[in-house]
């Protein structure tokens, strides 16, 4: 965060000093130095002034308070509760919260890698009972994974995180597993954001999309259909990296050179599929690589994996643009 204060500092300084020259140049005597130097230094001017906004907005954004919205949940803590939330815990949170995209969640790997970019240093905490959750209420877990923003009205990565989209039951069932997994001591290093991602945040591309108030959400019957499908793909957040049409066409700071889903997909049997997703050679031979994160969805059980199937090989084909 300081190397994004000192970047604005750094550009509003660069920005009034264009401007100085601005009307250094306009009083000048000799039009060949005025109109030129009025252009040139003007145009400066506008695009240091232009980032200096766009920046500070990002960090105003990445940094400033959002509305804690009011819920009250009640965990039941059942053997079937508790298992299902360790099922999706396995498949949603070990890819961020886990050094090896395993249990337990004892605090990830810097994100910021699996971007290709620097967007700084940015480590999914330790959501073990002995890491911050500790600290925090069932209605403040809920809350964090429902909207992202944490009881200090702070918001965390999970705000850009599609597992918002999972069912109110689901969602409580991973709380349930969290309370009761080992409680293992870890330190992740302190989130420090990047004048990179200062600056995506300022154009709106992280996602950052508080809802407020909550509404209930309700999962499809879990089946082998469409419609589970596209529930499984929105909790997995397959669009963050694929794009919102699955095409590949996601924007950064989404890992570059993401599958078009549309193509590939609706060319596979079900049987090339599920041999993808169980290990990570696709039908072509071809090893998937990271932050793909094939291991995890390979997780899902085969219900899920086929609903997931049904939902991609029905998809229209996109040319994505060139």
């Amino acid at each position: 965060m300081i190397s994004s204060i000192v970047t604005i500092l750094i550009l509003l300084a660069l920005a009034a000093l264009f401007a100085w020259l601005v009307t250094r140049a306009w009083k000048s005597k000799r039009w060949y130095l005025k109109f030129p130097g009025v252009i040139l230094a003007g145009l400066f001017t506008l695009v240091f002034a232009l980032l200096t906004f766009v920046m500070a907005k990002g960090l105003y954004d990445l940094t400033r308070p959002y509305p804690v919205a009011s819920v009250s949940v009640t965990i039941a803590g059942t053997p079937e509760q508790i298992a299902r939330g360790e099922h999706l815990a396995t498949v949603l949170c070990a890819g961020c919260h886990s050094q090896n995209g395993q249990l337990p969640l004892t605090g990830g790997n810097n994100l910021s890698d699996d971007s290709g970019l620097p967007l700084g240093d940015l480590y999914a905490p330790n959501i073990t009972p002995a890491g911050k959750i500790k600290d925090f209420s069932d209605n403040d877990l809920y809350r964090i994974l429902r909207t992202g923003i944490e009881p200090n009205g702070r918001a965390s990565f999970m705000a850009g995180v599609t597992a918002r989209f999972m069912s109110d039951e689901d969602a409580q069932a991973v709380i349930a597993y969290l309370r009761q997994s080992p409680p293992i001591e870890r330190q992740t290093p302190p989130i420090s954001y990047s004048p990179l991602l200062t600056l995506l945040g300022g154009v709106g591309l992280l996602g950052i999309n508080v809802p407020d108030p909550l509404l209930p959400i309700t999962a499809p019957p879990k089946a082998v259909t469409k419609e589970y499908g596209e529930y499984v793909v929105r909790f997995l957040d397959c669009r963050g990296c694929h794009g919102p049409t699955l095409s590949g066409d996601a924007l950064p700071p989404a890992p570059p050179g993401a599958s078009n889903l549309t193509v590939i997909v609706p060319n596979w049997s079900k049987q090339d599929f599920f041999q993808a997703m169980r290990t990570g050679v696709d039908v072509t031979g071809h090893q998937i690589q990271p932050p793909m994160p094939w291991k995890q969805i390979g997780l899902l059980d085969d219900v899920e994996l086929e609903a997931l199937y049904e939902y991609l090989h029905a998809l229209s084909p996109i040319v994505a643009k060139k």
